[in-house]
C-alpha cells in the first residue's frame, strides 16, 4: 500500500466514528422530538461555532482566554512536576522525605481548594494558572519518576564507570529513556489542565470557555453551550495531537515500539 492511500485510509478510520456519532446525535434530536432548549441537532451547533469564529466571531475571546490560561498553568505544573520527579528519581533518600508528601496533596480533590485558591490569589488569573498547574502536576511527575527510575542499571554503570557528573549522566542517560514516559504524563496532563481551567472559569464567571458554557445554559441558549463544549473538546484533541507529534520527532529512539 502507497504513502498517499495509507494516508486516507488513516483519514477515513479516524473521520468515521466522528461522522457516527453525529449521524446517532442527528437521529436522536430529530427521533424523539427533542427541542432546541434541551439539545439542538448537530447541523444547528455546527452554524452555531460557524458564526461564533468567522461572522460573528464571539468565541475567539473566550478560547483565547481558556488557552492563555490553561497553557501558561501546564507549562508551570510541567516544568515544576518533571524536575521534582526525576530529582526523587534519582535521590532514595530524597524520595522517602518527599514522595509520600505528593502523594499526600495528590490525593486532595484539586476542584475542592479552588475556592482557597481564589481566597489566597483573588479573582484573577493567577488563581486559574495556579489551579492548573496543581492539576496537570502529579502526571508529569509520575512520567518523569517512573521514566528515570526505570533507567536500565547497566547504562547507569557505563557512566559511572566513565565518571560522568549527575548532571550529564541525567541528561545523557536518565532523561532520554524517560522522555517517551514524560511525554505520556505530558498528554494526559493536558486533559487535566483544560478540566481545571474550566471548573475556575465556572467559579469565577469572568470569561472563558467555562464561563460561557455555564452562561448560555443557564440562559436556555443550548447551542452556544453545546458549541462551547466541542470548541473545548478539539483544543484538548489538537494539543494531545501536538505532544503525540512532538514525541515521535523528538523522541524517535522510540518508533521502533509502535506497530502498523
Amino acid at each position: 500500500m502507497n504513502r498517499p492511500t495509507e494516508l486516507l485510509a488513516g483519514l477515513v478510520l479516524r473521520l468515521a466514528p466522528i461522522a457516527a456519532l453525529l449521524l446517532v446525535w442527528y437521529g436522536i434530536v430529530h427521533g424523539f422530538g427533542i427541542p432546541d432548549r434541551l439539545m439542538p441537532d448537530p447541523v444547528t451547533v455546527g452554524l452555531r461555532i460557524y458564526a461564533g469564529l468567522f461572522t460573528e466571531g464571539d468565541l475567539w475571546s473566550h478560547l483565547w482566554l481558556t488557552f492563555k490560561s490553561t497553557f501558561a498553568g501546564f507549562v508551570l505544573g510541567s516544568v515544576l512536576a518533571i524536575a521534582l520527579g526525576s530529582v526523587l528519581a534519582m535521590n532514595r533518600k530524597l524520595e522517602l522525605l518527599v514522595y509520600p508528601l505528593v502523594v499526600l496533596i495528590q490525593a486532595v480533590p484539586k476542584v475542592a481548594i479552588a475556592p482557597l485558591v481564589l481566597l489566597w490569589l483573588g479573582f484573577d488569573e493567577r488563581s486559574t494558572v495556579t489551579l492548573v498547574g496543581l492539576i496537570c502536576f502529579f502526571p508529569a511527575f509520575v512520567g518523569a519518576f517512573v521514566g528515570v527510575r526505570s533507567t536500565p542499571a547497566v547504562l547507569m554503570d557505563l557512566f559511572h564507570t566513565l565518571r560522568a557528573s549527575a548532571f550529564k549522566t541525567y541528561v545523557h542517560c536518565n532523561l532520554p529513556h524517560a522522555a517517551g514516559s514524560i511525554v505520556a504524563g505530558l498528554q494526559v496532563g493536558w486533559g487535566f489542565a483544560l478540566v481545571g481551567c474550566v471548573v475556575m472559569e465556572f467559579i469565577m464567571g469572568m470569561g472563558g470557555a467555562g464561563f460561557l458554557i455555564d452562561n448560555s445554559a443557564n440562559a436556555l441558549d443550548t447551542a452556544t453551550a453545546v458549541a462551547a463544549m466541542i470548541l473545548l473538546g478539539l483544543l484538548g484533541y489538537i494539543g494531545g495531537g501536538v505532544l503525540s507529534e512532538a514525541k515521535r520527532r523528538i523522541v524517535f529512539w522510540e518508533g521502533g515500539r509502535r506497530n502498523g
